[in-house]
């Protein structure tokens, strides 16, 4: 897609209504130059020291557009994973390409397990050994049990991830190469949770709590850094007014 068609296209998406805005409510994250853990809406993403600090808001941008796209065209599907393929549709049409995508249904069977346990050893498979081991993505999901349930990032987090027949949520990567134009990647777990009512902290959710199934999409996605920059702009004015309710980062 060419960049006027790719500008085009982030300005016609449908996007939900949003929540008013405060004044003096800060609407824009810091972020760093080394490795750290944000939530865009229903995604935790890790970015490597690998990611520039203005490369890393742009990924975060184009993350929550996909995601309030995707939310707004699919409300009234009870399929999680139609959401998740309208959440890769508009990451495509803005100069992502899909790397690999595949789709899995998983049986629980200790299904006394918490649903941040559940998808560890899951999110490690996609991940790959070597980064898996020091993924502080994987460390907070280790240490969630200990976490205070009120903390804003989950609060943030379940909101978004519900849905009417469950719920759904993303477990993302970001890592980058050297040079002049570096190529922007992203290892990506999506989870959907099939069950008889919308899910309340999904992240502590047990399985035996009632019939429910895991599905996940693993895909691996890819940009470059000159058409990230082409775009982000455009991008950045469409999900701005979203950002408070959206974005935060997490404290390890």
């Amino acid at each position: 897609m060419k960049l006027h068609e790719a500008r085009d296209f982030v300005q016609s998406l449908d996007l939900p209504e949003p929540a008013p805005q405060l004044e003096g409510v800060e609407t824009s994250v810091t972020y760093g130059s080394q490795q750290e853990v944000v939530t865009v809406g229903a995604q935790v993403t890790e970015f490597s020291a690998q990611v520039a600090p203005t490369q890393r808001a742009a990924v975060a941008d184009c993350l929550l557009l996909a995601q309030l796209a995707a939310n707004k065209a699919t409300v009234q599907n009870p399929d999680q994973m139609a959401w998740y393929r309208k959440y890769v549709e508009v990451l495509q049409n803005v100069g992502w390409t899909v790397e690999s995508l595949s789709l899995e249904e998983k049986q629980i069977e200790q299904l006394d397990l918490d649903v941040h346990k559940a998808i560890i050893p899951v999110l490690a498979e996609v991940l790959g050994p070597a980064v898996a081991v020091a993924s502080m993505v994987i460390a907070v999901l280790q240490g969630l049990q200990e976490m205070d349930k009120g903390n804003p990032w989950i609060t943030v987090f379940d909101r978004a991830s519900q849905h009417a027949s469950g719920a759904k949520f993303q477990v993302g990567y970001v890592n980058a190469t050297t040079g002049d134009d570096p190529a922007i990647a992203i290892k990506l777990l999506a989870v959907a949770i099939d069950a008889k009512r919308t899910i309340t902290q999904v992240l502590f959710f047990k399985f035996s709590d009632q019939d429910a199934k895991l599905r996940t999409a693993d895909s691996r996605l890819g940009i470059v850094g000159s058409r990230l920059d082409s775009i982000k702009g455009a991008v950045a004015e469409r999900v701005l007014p979203f950002l408070a309710d959206n974005v935060s980062k997490l404290d390890i």
